[in-house]
Parts: structure tokens; sequence; C-alpha cells
């Protein structure tokens, strides 16, 4: 075998060995990340225990994933128009009382940035 040939053999062999560890370090992450989330679970359901024992359940309400986003949608359309942030947020408070809505103008912002929203020179959202 030429020392050419032994040598692409090698890194063959190397990159197969760095591939294994690759994927032995994705699992173990994977395996940590289900973890954590397992624990979060488990720590804001005792949370929710705690607040209602102490009778702090009456906090504003969290939003779920991408609910703030359908909420700022559903103001603009009902609006007919273009709405700014502090006038989403007021419509919004008025859909679902004691939501929390600190995060619109950065929902808006992003959904304006991705295209699913347009932002006029006077800081209206409209839909696009």
């Amino acid at each position: 075998m030429s020392s050419l040939e032994e040598r692409l053999r090698r890194i063959a062999e190397e990159k197969q060995r760095l591939a294994g560890e690759e994927e032995a370090m994705r699992e173990e992450a994977l395996e940590e990340l289900e973890r954590i989330t397992a624990e979060i679970e488990a720590l804001e359901k005792r949370k929710e225990q705690l607040e209602v024992f102490l009778g702090l359940d009456d906090e504003p309400q969290r939003a779920g994933r991408g609910q703030i986003q359908e909420l700022c949608v559903r103001a603009i359309t009902e609006a007919g128009g273009g709405l700014t942030s502090g006038e989403v947020k007021d419509a919004i408070e008025k859909l679902v009382p004691g939501m929390k809505v600190s995060s619109v103008p950065a929902t808006l912002s992003r959904a304006a940035s991705l295209g699913r929203l347009r932002r006029d020179e006077f800081g209206r959202y409209y839909l696009s």
C-alpha cells in the first residue's frame, strides 16, 4: 500500500471515529435536554401548586407558544386597519382579560421582520 493510500485510510478511519463521537455527544445532549425539560415541568407544576396555596393564582395568565402572535393578528384583523403596539396590547387585554401582554411589541416586530405583518412609518402594524 502506498503512503498516500495509507494516509487516506487513516483519514477515513479518523472521520468515522469523529462521526461516532459526535453522534454519542448528540444522544447525550438530547437525554440531558429531556431530563431538564422534565425537571422544569415538575418545577412549574410545584410553582402553580404553591401559588394556589398562597392565593397568588390571580397573577396575569401567560400565553402559550404562538398565542400572543395569534392574538396580535386577531386584534389587527378585527380593527380593520393598522394598530400601534399599544393599541394591539389594549385590544388583547380586552379579548383576554388578565393576559400578560408585555411581549406584544417584540412579537409585532418579529412578525414584521418575518414578513407576516408590515409596519408603516407611523409605527402601525398591518396584515401582509
